[in-house]
């Protein structure tokens, strides 16, 4: 009676004369109208976010969007976008979340993309989010700022950036493996500088992981120039652990991490790419050694 009453009321506010000129299927869908029109739309809700990243979102190349209810009311997520200025191909996740009363965090894991690696300082990153409070039917979006400055957006941008700049001057590739029987296998760094390096280019450090120990027989160093384009690294690879802990637990089994410095910059950090014949070469050494199967 009352959203009745409010369509009434604007009719009578009408002159009557304009009244009178109305069709009637015109006052009828301006009844219908303010008859359809809700009392009150449904609450705000309270969303705040963070950006977070633990070891198995870091080997999928995904974030931790960590969701807190800060309303008096459980509230279900059904998506959530994120919109980072200063990545490229970022992609939403759906989800079927409920937050909790209480600020009780909740992570939906959303992957972020490839940092754009531009000089200019982007906008703030934020989420967008879709959701409900419990009881309720129809869906809000809800955009949640991150925290600005942002150090873990930060690092990841660098990381990428980095290794975007170590590619772009250098190619890396491990050469060919001979198989060392108990000793290991023996294979080499390969490094070549591209077209794109405008001076020298130098391999600083070259490391093994939790599983691969490596052994340098001559040089740990080698720089490529103009002059020189291409150099390698003589190593050995041995298995560093054999236990059935390690082997299950490792979330990077073929990462190699290597410093690069351009000219005479910082180095920066990377990895060695790692293609079929060297995980088979490298898998298969260990296992034999270790004797798992």
């Amino acid at each position: 009676m009352r959203v009745l009453s409010r369509a009434v009321a604007v009719v009578d506010l009408l002159p009557a004369a304009l009244l009178a000129a109305l069709p009637a299927a015109l006052l009828a869908a301006l009844l219908a109208a303010c008859d359809a029109a809700p009392e009150s739309p449904d609450p705000p809700l309270a969303i705040s976010a963070t950006a977070e990243q633990w070891r198995v979102h870091e080997v999928n190349r995904q974030l931790a969007i960590a969701l807190h209810n800060e309303g008096p009311t459980p509230i279900r997520v059904a998506r959530v976008e994120p919109v980072l200025p200063s990545f490229e191909g970022e992609t939403a996740a759906d989800t079927d979340a409920l937050l909790p009363v209480g600020g009780l965090r909740v992570d939906v894991p959303v992957t972020f993309g490839t940092g754009g690696c531009t000089p200019a300082r982007s906008a703030p990153s934020r989420v967008i989010v879709t959701a409900r409070p419990e009881n309720a039917t129809s869906w809000q979006k809800v955009t949640v700022d991150l925290p600005d400055p942002n150090p873990l957006l930060d690092q990841l941008l660098a990381i990428d950036c980095a290794a975007d700049r170590v590619e772009q001057s250098v190619t890396l590739a491990f050469g060919p493996w001979q198989d060392l029987g108990p000793d290991g296998v023996r294979g080499s760094l390969e490094i070549t500088r591209t077209a794109a390096a405008t001076g020298a280019v130098r391999v600083t450090e070259l490391d093994g992981n939790v599983l691969y120990r490596l052994a340098f027989p001559g040089r740990r160093e080698a720089a490529v120039t103009a002059a020189r384009p291409r150099a390698s690294i003589p190593i050995v690879v041995t298995p560093l652990r054999c236990d059935l802990h390690a082997f299950a637990e490792v979330k990077k089994p073929f990462e190699f991490p290597v410093r690069v410095a351009l000219d005479d910059a910082e180095p920066l950090a990377g990895t060695v790419p790692v293609d079929e014949d060297d995980r088979t070469a490298l898998d298969t050494m260990l296992r034999r050694i270790c004797k798992v199967p």
